[in-house]
């Protein structure tokens, strides 16, 4: 019974910390979709471009990085539909500033 009792308690802390972890990255999210959101209607054309080129580099970059660690395809289409999402609204054109 010992036994039982210290896997369910592992398994709650492991728990825990998988909602932290991902309640943080929620949080991050959040945040960095309300600064894209606040500073995009800011930028003018010239500006625009110059952050796709940077955007799409790091994005390049990052993918890189990660060519040999296995993640799931959720992982990917979540990358590419953000990704592409980011892309589309930066080629818009906003409030008159093209």
């Amino acid at each position: 019974m010992n036994n039982a009792d210290e896997v369910l308690r592992k398994m709650a802390a492991l728990s825990t910390t998988n909602t932290k972890t991902v309640s943080m990255l929620g949080a991050r999210s959040v945040v960095l979709g309300a600064f894209f959101d606040a500073a995009l209607p800011h930028l003018t054309t010239s500006q625009r471009a110059v952050v796709t080129r940077s955007f799409r580099q790091g994005i390049e970059d990052a993918l890189a990085q990660m060519d040999d660690m296995p993640l799931p395809a959720e992982y990917h289409s979540t990358l590419l539909e953000l990704t592409n999402a980011i892309l589309a609204t930066l080629d818009q054109e906003s409030g008159g500033r093209r």
